[in-house]
């Protein structure tokens, strides 16, 4: 068992050095956005333009593209809703890694990928401890919006009935409602400014 005074000479190297990240930051002017985004939603949604151009809304930021973390497996892959929990959980530790660094650097992070709201628990802990909010949106349209919105697509790209399905299964698996932001009368611009400014995305155990 660690001593007490080696647990407290720790703490104090731990707060020294986020002392003189914060003087950083302010001498180079970045400016932290202290939230990290979570943009979610069934495909063909929107989620990748709208990540993108909520990231470009800030001074520094990156998109974290959860199909890229997730696709990094080669051998042994499953899909994600066909794994045991190995993979997912490997998944989140990656996520997290990632957030941690760009966040140590005044990065803002933006995450896009299909996530439940059962799936936040492990990053919502992480961020609470570092007092970094997290919001929480989930892009949702009606049905005939998302079947118009895939037809417009090159065919490589279309979802076809996985975008339904995920609809449904956002709706059936997701509590709490008020995360749900609905674009189908919403262009880009109007969607990410809802986003920054409203509360309702907010994960209320922080």
């Amino acid at each position: 068992m660690r001593s007490i005074q080696k647990i407290l000479s720790e703490s104090h190297k731990w707060a020294e050095s986020y002392r003189k990240l914060e003087i950083f930051q302010v001498c180079r002017g970045i400016r932290l956005e202290n939230c990290v985004y979570i943009i979610s939603g069934p495909p063909g949604v929107g989620k990748s333009t709208v990540s993108k151009e909520l990231a470009y809304s800030f001074d520094k930021s990156a998109v974290i593209e959860g199909d890229m973390i997730y696709l990094m497996i080669k051998g042994g892959l499953v899909a994600p809703w066909e794994d045991d929990g190995f993979y997912m959980d490997l998944f989140w530790d990656n996520i997290i890694s990632l957030t941690n660094n760009f966040l140590d650097r005044g990065i803002t992070v933006v995450i896009e990928y299909v996530i439940f709201e059962d799936q936040l628990k492990k990053i919502a802990a992480v961020l609470k401890e570092k007092r970094i909010k997290l919001k929480y949106c989930v892009l949702m349209a009606q049905e005939e919006t998302l079947k118009d919105r895939d037809s417009s697509r090159k065919e490589i790209e279309r979802t076809g009935d996985l975008s339904i399905q995920a609809r449904n299964e956002f709706l059936a698996k997701n509590s709490e409602k008020h995360h749900f932001l609905f674009t189908d009368d919403l262009d880009v611009k109007e969607t990410v400014n809802i986003i920054k400014t409203s509360n309702q995305f907010l994960i209320s155990e922080q």
